[in-house]
């Protein structure tokens, strides 16, 4: 199997210079350019790229390509590239690579190449899936009459199922050329294409965030990241961080502060700052007196005297009288992300976190040593539920874990063999509000469950959870995502932190015959934010003294009154 590589090449609207379309393949990145950059990513047998432009270049183009990268073995329009479709073999598959979409953690073609996932007869694509701000939106369902019928929330990393583009496609020969007259300007048309004439292809989602340069905060973000990873310490404190290329001019009373990539034949007059992280590229200048902070200057781009630019990606001449406004969005633009946290950090983010590393080790030393000790009880229980009703002894239901992560929760099981399925028709008996469910006389529990629940000793088995780090012993109740996709805030909150087998809402819900799915959402997300070792010890010791919460503990026990009205 030979593996062919293709870059597509764009130019978006803010590359352009004098008018005139710019490459975003030869737009600087790192030491280097960006085209350079995907090349020393991919290993195809050191066979070198083919470039395709799905714009009209200027003069000069092909030549400039080839410079960037010599490896280029051919540069043609996008549109002429099918009549070549013919020339390879169907076990040769291409590698085809759009860099408008940018993946925060680099290209991985070895994802759409390795055996056995990879098969000459289906397409693969490198897809980043969708995204909001929120990382949760709601859509609105109308009937035939234009009535709301109901209000429908997706979130991002759950049930959000679109994709926000192509990464980069491996399309085997086989399959081009049943499709020999495919466009391979977009992959995401080449996508839609190759599925509608019955191709068959699969994707694979991308793992973590992806940058979007077809937007110049995409690549102010990527070329940031990039040059935080490869600054180097060291030096006075005004330089620390820099990167100079070869025949660089920088004079004596220019200041360079922070993080920053100046390539090859730079110059910076006197009196001019340049502040990080930022990256001036090939044959730059910026004369006197001039300001450039956090922006990325294309090749031989001439910032003028007396002029500030911020937080810009420029390419050409840039006077006093023509600084363009920066960009209304941060920097950062990214389209996925699976990290789920709190919307806005609490005040002593950084001492909770390191708190909660050193508990994840103290929990699975505790619930090793509680899982020796109570070897007797766990084995007498299995037991009897052994003998009482046919079935598993325990009960696995899928949960959410910090960040979301689904897992396994293990429980004795205190109800007959199939009972998930009976749940539908007894839900209209539901004693409680909000998601949860529960029946005071639950046909479906058993004798030994029944017990068992009396005294919560159907969440012993809960200590393996804690030992293989999917749970704490205190935290927010476990929950199925089910449960928490009602609120917005506190799914966000109490999936900040690993669930408990016990926890504040345990010990101090009061309002179980009313229903206290409001009280629920309260106690997760005051733990959630005050949550330390004092609080965690005084739960420990609540849920002991009330045997598991048979009996309210008064929230004041737990925090004083200015924690418990929700402020820190």
């Amino acid at each position: 199997m030979r593996t062919f590589p293709v870059f597509l090449d764009s130019c978006p609207p803010y590359l352009r210079e004098d008018r005139r379309p710019a490459s975003l393949l030869l737009a600087p990145l790192g030491t280097s350019t960006l085209i350079d950059f995907i090349h020393s990513q991919i290993a195809c047998g050191g066979r070198g790229p083919t470039v395709l432009s799905t714009f009209d270049p200027t003069d000069g183009y092909d030549e400039a390509v080839r410079e960037a990268c010599p490896a280029v073995e051919a540069v043609l329009p996008a549109r002429e590239f099918a009549r070549r479709l013919a020339a390879y073999e169907p076990s040769d598959c291409l590698l085809v690579i759009d860099p408008r979409l940018f993946p925060e953690e680099g290209l991985a073609p070895e994802l759409l190449l390795r055996r056995p996932v990879y098969d000459h007869r289906w397409v693969r694509h490198l897809v980043p899936l969708a995204a909001s701000d929120g990382g949760t939106r709601e859509c609105v369902e109308v009937d035939a009459d234009g009535q709301v019928r109901r209000i429908q929330r997706y979130y991002d990393d759950v049930t959000w199922p679109f994709a926000a583009g192509v990464c980069c496609s491996v399309v085997p020969g086989a399959c081009a050329a049943m499709a020999g007259d495919l466009a391979f300007s977009s992959l995401s048309e080449l996508r839609r294409n190759l599925v509608s004439r019955g191709i068959p292809s699969r994707d694979l989602p991308v793992a973590g965030a992806v940058f979007d340069l077809s937007e110049e905060q995409g690549l102010l973000g990527l070329s940031e990241r990039l040059i935080r990873r490869r600054s180097t310490p060291g030096g006075d404190g005004a330089r620390r961080g820099r990167l100079t290329g070869r025949r660089c001019r920088i004079h004596p009373s220019s200041r360079i502060v922070g993080p920053v990539v100046l390539q090859d034949g730079v110059t910076v007059e006197e009196d001019a700052t340049v502040v990080g992280p930022s990256l001036i590229g090939a044959g730059s200048h910026i004369e006197a007196n001039a300001v450039v902070a956090q922006c990325v200057l294309g090749a031989g781009t001439v910032v003028g005297r007396d002029t500030t630019v911020r937080h810009r990606a420029l390419f050409g001449g840039v006077g006093d009288d023509a600084v363009p406004a920066p960009p209304e969005m941060p920097a950062y633009r990214r389209l996925a992300s699976r990290t789920v946290g709190p919307s806005s950090a609490p005040e002593g983010a950084a001492t909770r976190d390191s708190y909660l590393k050193v508990r994840s080790a103290v929990d699975a030393i505790l619930a090793f040593i509680a899982l020796v000790l109570l070897s007797p009880v766990l084995l007498t229980i299995a037991a009897f539920i052994a003998l009482e009703s046919p079935g598993g002894v325990l009960y696995a239901d899928e949960r959410e874990s910090k960040g979301g992560r689904p897992f396994r929760c293990l429980k004795f099981r205190t109800m007959f063999e199939g009972a998930d399925s009976q749940q539908r028709q007894l839900y209209a008996n539901n004693q409680l509000d909000g998601p949860q469910f529960k029946l005071d006389h639950d046909p479906r529990v058993t004798r030994v469950g029944r017990w068992l629940r009396s005294i919560s000793f159907d969440e012993l088995p809960q200590l393996i959870n804690v030992l293989r780090g999917e749970m704490s012993i205190v935290g927010p109740r476990p929950s199925p995502f089910r449960e928490n996709q009602t609120c917005v805030p506190w799914r966000v909150g109490r999936l900040s932190v690993p669930p408990g087998i016990t926890g504040l809402w345990q010990v101090c819900r009061h309002d179980r015959k009313a229903g206290d799915f409001h009280q629920w959402i309260y106690y997760d997300l005051l733990y959630v934010r005050h949550v330390s070792p004092a609080l965690d010890l005084k739960i420990l010791l609540a849920t002991v003294l009330t045997l598991g919460g048979r009996r309210p503990v008064p929230l004041s026990w737990m925090l004083d009154a200015t924690d418990a009205t929700g402020r820190p």
